[in-house]
């Protein structure tokens, strides 16, 4: 998508490429983020203002399984940062164990299990923000990636 930036993603090879480029409205604002996990990462949704200023969703991207949380951003909350941890998880080679969202605001999550797994970190500098996602996914978030705003 013009004028954004596609970094990662982190994670195992498994599952099916999850993308937001088919709505054909690029991200300018995320606006909320749901997670269903426990010992993973189940799925992932979120809410985005894309461009031409209509709200979007995207997801849910992965199986039904967990906890479910919700991350509303605030109307002055930009999200700087995702991190979290892939690893094995029962037969699956690398599935996204845990996910946190640091903003100019403060920190959401971890969600999942932060402890288990390789770390990951994506921080976005010089007025960046992250404003989507991209993934793999079947039953479980394979891998995450990010669209950000430079």
């Amino acid at each position: 998508m013009e004028g954004l930036v596609k970094i990662g993603p982190w994670g195992g090879s498994g599952g099916d490429p999850r993308d937001i480029v088919a709505s054909g409205v690029a991200p300018h604002r995320l606006e909320s983020v749901s997670i269903l996990c426990q010992e993973a990462v189940d799925a992932i949704s979120f809410t985005y203002a894309g461009v031409d200023g209509a709200p979007r969703k995207a997801g849910p991207w992965g199986g039904s399984g967990g906890q479910k949380h919700k991350v509303m951003f605030g109307a002055t909350e930009v999200v700087k940062e995702v991190s979290g941890t892939y690893g094995p998880f029962r037969d699956y080679d690398g599935i996204v164990r845990s996910l946190t969202f640091v903003t100019n605001l403060g920190k959401h999550g971890p969600f999942g299990q932060p402890g288990e797994g390789t770390p990951f970190s994506i921080p976005v500098q010089y007025g960046g923000r992250i404003v989507g996602f991209f993934a793999r996914s079947g039953w479980l978030v394979d891998a995450v990636g990010v669209y950000v705003h430079p």
